[in-house]
């Protein structure tokens, strides 16, 4: 599948996730779990009244954190249609829609005016096929000293995760929803006999599924599983990877962080 067929594709998948499991809900919509997303890299007291933007905003998790960390103001941009209309919703319920603007465009597309303090894309990079372009607009988005912070799947600790699940999901991007929903199912009660095993030291993914999977509710763990079988495209990145994806860009000072053991935040400047 070429590039662009593929960047749709995916767009496409997450606009019928989206529309499903439409709910920003407790422990995985909250400044907490954000928290944690960047920490050490950056605390959520650095963002009080910046001007920020989210780039693949989906339903709005992110924006929620963002405004309980008490941005000024954030822009969000999500191409995916079905999406879109959820987090319109999402955002009138947060009665905050002075402090949002809505962006129905692909990263790759969107320009900013005024420039930006902060940008942000959490747990959308790793599913654009050519991420470059949207890096580079995140970067001539940001001011001089502005920040970008993204978050992605990491290759170093889950090398067997892998092996395990990339032949499943060569069948369940193909599935319609409700048969999807029913793999969903039997690996989400795997996963529960997973976590109730003992705690047997460097058990694959522990780290993860105590800290930040299981705090959510039942439902949003079992979307949290839909989200690994249902994109067609998902990238595991490797640490220089993710260092040379900003380094291309032109960031500088950039940072790194293995996130519990199985992910990678990364953090760059714009040079003054």
């Amino acid at each position: 599948m070429e590039i662009e067929q593929l960047r749709n594709k995916t767009i496409s998948d997450f606009s019928g996730q989206w529309s499903v499991y439409s709910e920003n809900e407790g422990w995985y919509a909250s400044l907490e779990l954000f928290k944690d997303m960047i920490a050490p890299l950056l605390d959520a007291q650095q963002l009080q009244d910046m001007n920020v933007a989210d780039i693949g905003s989906g339903t709005g998790r992110i924006i929620s954190m963002l405004l309980s960390a008490g941005v000024k103001h954030v822009q969000a941009i999500e191409p995916a249609e079905g999406a879109f209309q959820v987090l319109q919703q999402n955002i009138e319920k947060m009665k905050q829609t002075d402090k949002v603007t809505l962006i129905n465009q692909g990263g790759e597309h969107w320009r900013s005016d005024p420039e930006l303090d902060y940008v942000f894309s959490i747990g959308v990079i790793h599913h654009i096929p050519d991420p470059k372009p949207v890096i580079k607009n995140a970067f001539d988005a940001l001011k001089p000293g502005g920040r970008l912070f993204i978050w992605l799947y990491g290759y170093e600790g889950n090398e067997l995760y892998l092996r395990a699940f990339a032949p499943i999901r060569k069948i369940t991007v193909k599935l319609p929803h409700a048969v999807l929903k029913f793999f969903v199912e039997i690996i989400y009660g795997m996963l529960f006999v997973y976590k109730h095993l003992p705690k047997l030291e460097r058990m694959p993914l522990r780290p993860y599924i105590d800290k930040v999977l299981w705090p959510m509710t039942p439902k949003n763990r079992r979307l949290v599983v839909y989200d690994q079988l249902n994109p067609a495209y998902a990238k595991y990145y490797k640490k220089e990877e993710a260092i040379q994806l900003l380094e291309e860009a032109g960031f500088q000072g950039i940072q790194i962080h293995h996130r519990h053991g199985y992910s990678w935040s990364v953090l760059g400047e714009k040079p003054l």
